[in-house]
């Protein structure tokens, strides 16, 4: 219960089962109850403390959460049912508190990657993959082979896939009978 209410407050929406919702609703419900009727006292934050054991949500949860519920008698969360979960069948929900204090967008927004000018990047696909291997000193080479070897390699393995649906065809015709006795003779 203490890591789902951390994320509950941390992230103000989660994703979890109906039985771990219904159970994190008695838990974290109290804790902003606690936190609203005595924003200021040091007891009530050890208390919070105890129940979380994390000073930045302890600290989020009397600055930035109590506040908002100041005149909201109770019911502090919402469960929002989602569906099945395809595994095992469980019920999906999603935990939310009333009042939030980020939106979803910031939290869905991924970090931006820095781009590189784009006279940097031209030079670079402007270059060979060897070119680049050479650079980095990895040069892989590739072991010559005349091209009259590669022509003897491809006509031998025409033959041999040949002669192999020839086999098939024979032991085909032959019978299982065939086959069985020839294979216990020998």
């Amino acid at each position: 219960m203490k890591s789902l209410a951390n994320d509950l407050f941390t992230y103000q929406r989660i994703e979890t089962t109906m039985a771990k919702a219904k159970a994190l609703r008695s838990y974290a419900e109290p804790l902003i109850t606690l936190a609203k009727n005595s924003p200021d006292s040091v007891s009530a934050r050890r208390q919070a403390f105890q129940k979380l054991c994390n000073k930045d949500v302890v600290k989020s949860l009397f600055g930035e959460l109590a506040p908002l519920y100041r005149d909201v008698p109770g019911g502090y969360t919402r469960i929002m049912p989602l569906g099945n979960r395809k595994g095992d069948g469980a019920q999906m929900v999603i935990v939310e508190l009333t009042k939030k204090t980020v939106s979803d967008k910031e939290f869905l927004k991924k970090p931006e990657k820095k781009e590189k000018p784009k006279a940097e990047v031209k030079k670079e696909k402007a270059k060979t993959p060897e070119e680049r291997a050479e650079e980095e000193g990895k040069v892989h080479a590739a072991p010559e082979v005349d091209i009259e070897e590669k022509e003897k390699r491809s006509v031998e393995d025409i033959k041999k896939e040949k002669a192999k649906t020839e086999q098939k065809k024979i032991t085909k015709k032959a019978g299982f009978f065939r086959r069985f006795r020839r294979k216990s003779l020998g």
